[in-house]
């Protein structure tokens, strides 16, 4: 999956009702100009994609489209990240 495509899949969780339980807000994971940015203007990531799909996939309680390829890039990630949401934590992101 792209760049852009991992982007758009990440907004869209964003918008979950599960995940925003989560109380997370998009500056925690986007370059935002406003306390309440829209949907459209997060563009620009902070975090790493791939790890933010597989947290926000987690919260959602969703399947992940970006586990496998985190797996095999980083063996035990995605899992990582899976049972910290899991157990009600926010696991630290890398850097995008």
């Amino acid at each position: 999956m792209d760049q852009e495509a991992l982007n758009r899949r990440c907004v869209e969780l964003m918008q979950h009702p599960r995940v925003k339980l989560q109380m997370w807000h998009p500056r925690m994971f986007w370059y935002v100009n406003r306390d309440n940015p829209k949907p459209e203007s997060l563009k620009r990531p902070k975090v790493n994609l791939e790890e933010l799909e597989v947290m926000l996939s987690a919260a959602a309680l969703e399947p992940s489209q970006a586990a496998a390829a985190l797996e095999a890039r980083l063996p035990g990630r995605a899992d990582f990240i899976v049972r910290a949401v899991r157990s009600g934590q926010r696991p630290l992101l890398a850097p995008a």
